[in-house]
């Protein structure tokens, strides 16, 4: 008995497990970003994007002194020696003669070290504060990223909730339709009302059962796009527990100042400013410290002659490289200083369409409260309608007809109300989130 309790609190435990990996809960906007944070391909690309841009700045600074050393080693086997006419009478001969002379050694063993570092390279300059704006760039580029995805993510998020809330009122508004039904039903059984009425009910039940599958339908195309935009395996569940409070709540002054897309803008333009002087810099010479230190043995027995001395011969010296003037560098700084006056103008007006959007911003979210606040009030009203024309329709003072307009004005106000209040609380998140990622 034991043993077996045991194995069965075992596989309550393996079950348990097994459903923690396979679903994921949010109850809060921010539980989501969190989620993506760690998860979302696209901010693990800009992490590595990142990264890379580290190691660019790093190899250029690395590169500001260019030091390299270049090693040679060498062994000659001079099978045949070169042979030298040298005049005769050197040697005790007649005049006009000429005695073979062979010169040379027939083993040469040669190992020598070049280190050379730049001491003024005016191009590698150039390429290090290309090297700082692309890494700023990278940043900037992440954090449009990031901001992009929260709000996309926001915006799934908070229909999802208003869907569900919907879906939740539509439920209550089929059985409230059931009722009625009912009602007509038994009215109809009694001669009181006509057919057409009870078929005007029996459609309204039926469009009211299709509008709930359609948003259930909604609700997992939702899920669908946030499981891409988070990277979620698709053997995983997701769901967002979160209830959509009715309780109007607004923040004046709500206002953003974020400027990334502008400062994206200007490192383009301020990158294809270095890029001119890069370019410029190619035309300057290049002053490199070189020293050589060299080992030699010549010998006409064997290599590696013990017997032999090795030579050592060795210098130290400056070394001016200056590069030959070509019609390429020049079309092609002439050319980026094009660019780089098309990308000011760019950025120029990239600072007024961000200064634009972040008024956007808060004129829709403004506007998103009023909508809110006068659906609301219009919900009120058709509540207040229905139940005084349900009474009215049961004191048989008012037709079926008017009482049918009077449900279905009712459902559409709550759904209404349900998708501008979504609405709200997503123009507030995405003040709040241009806000902090900036």
């Amino acid at each position: 008995m034991k043993q077996r309790f045991i194995i069965l609190f075992a596989f309550l435990l393996l079950f348990n497990q097994a459903k923690t990996q396979t679903e994921l809960q949010f109850k809060r906007p921010d539980s989501l970003f969190a989620y993506a944070e760690k998860n979302s391909v696209s901010i693990k690309t800009g992490e590595q994007k990142q990264l890379l841009a580290k190691w660019q700045k790093i190899s250029a600074k690395t590169g500001l002194f260019n030091f390299r050393m270049q090693t040679n080693f060498s062994m000659t086997d001079n099978i045949e020696l070169p042979v030298t006419y040298l005049p005769g009478e050197a040697f005790g001969g007649e005049p006009g003669t000429f005695k073979e002379v062979t010169t040379g050694q027939k083993y040469i063993t040669n190992l020598n070290f070049i280190p050379q570092i730049d001491i003024i390279n005016p191009v590698s300059w150039a390429k290090l504060k290309s090297a700082k704006i692309n890494s700023e760039l990278t940043d900037v580029n992440n954090l449009i990223a990031k901001k992009t995805l929260y709000e996309s993510l926001s915006a799934i998020y908070f229909n999802t909730v208003s869907l569900q809330k919907q879906i939740i009122i539509t439920k209550n508004s089929l059985k409230t339709a059931d009722t009625l039904l009912k009602i007509i039903q038994y009215k109809y059984d009694e001669g009181i009302v006509r057919l057409q009425d009870l078929n005007d009910m029996k459609a309204n039940k039926i469009s009211t059962s299709d509008k709930l599958q359609q948003l259930k339908k909604n609700l997992e195309n939702q899920y669908y796009s946030l499981k891409v935009l988070c990277d979620i395996p698709e053997n995983v569940s997701v769901k967002i527990n979160d209830t959509l409070n009715f309780d109007i709540g607004f923040i004046p002054e709500l206002n953003t100042d974020n400027q990334l897309h502008y400062r994206k803008s200007f490192l383009e333009a301020e990158d294809l400013k270095t890029k001119i002087k890069e370019t410029q810099y190619m035309q300057l010479p290049v002053i490199s410290l070189m020293f050589y230190d060299a080992w030699q043995q010549n010998d006409n027995e064997q290599f590696f002659n013990s017997s032999r001395r090795w030579i050592n011969p060795k210098y130290i010296g400056l070394k001016v490289s200056l590069p030959f003037p070509n019609i390429n560098s020049y079309t092609q700084t002439k050319t980026t200083k094009i660019n780089h006056t098309i990308a000011m103008q760019n950025a120029e007006h990239a600072k007024i369409k961000n200064e634009s959007e972040n008024l956007q911003m808060k004129s829709d979210y403004e506007k998103a409260y009023e909508q809110a606040k006068n659906v609301l009030e219009i919900y009120r009203l058709k509540k207040e309608n229905y139940r005084l024309s349900l009474n009215q329709y049961n004191a048989d003072i008012l037709s079926s007809e008017r009482l049918l307009t009077a449900f279905n004005d009712l459902l559409y106000s709550k759904l209404n109300y349900s998708n501008a209040l979504a609405n709200l609380k997503y123009g507030k998140i995405r003040i709040d989130i241009n806000n902090t990622i900036q």
